[in-house]
């Protein structure tokens, strides 16, 4: 990139190296905003985050200089968590947020080998609210979105 532009003099050794940092920062925001969707308190969110930036085996995952798939991957399973429960929130937005949670879902299949718990976790979750009886259309929205997207997505993966 440095010979393209004297903006950027980045080699690929520096991606490598703050690439694992970076999403391991994104992780703790995703887990911030699935503990304060599903408690409702942010200070339960601000909690997970800490406890989540602090754990060992998050830290092996996403020390700078540990270039790996896996710093992606969680990023990914957490951000896909985090926008399924957003869209089922009753003042949410559920074709918008079923939409990003495809797409979530997508980008953690491209990221790691393995999705199909992501997958089988959502439709679990699904089929728990339809036989406790709290199904709605946000519900229907959400999943059939999520389902198509992401289904037509990994398709497109090799």
């Amino acid at each position: 990139l440095a010979q393209y532009s004297p903006v950027f003099d980045v080699t690929l050794n520096d991606v490598c190296v703050f690439m694992p940092a970076g999403f391991g920062c994104l992780t703790s925001l995703f887990t911030f905003g699935l503990a304060s969707e599903a408690s409702g308190s942010p200070n339960v969110g601000v909690l997970a985050a800490a406890i989540v930036a602090v754990i060992p085996a998050h830290i092996m995952r996403s020390v700078a200089g540990g270039f790996d798939n896996e710093s992606v991957a969680v990023a990914a399973l957490c951000a896909t968590f985090y926008f399924w429960a957003r869209s089922l929130r009753k003042d949410s937005y559920p074709v918008v947020f079923g939409i990003l949670t495809g797409f979530s879902y997508v980008y953690m299949v491209a990221a790691w080998g393995g999705y199909v718990f992501v997958l089988n976790m959502v439709g679990v979750h699904a089929a728990a609210l339809v036989g406790l009886g709290r199904h709605s259309t946000r519900l229907y929205k959400s999943y059939s979105l999520f389902y198509v997207i992401g289904t037509v997505g990994a398709l497109q993966i090799p």
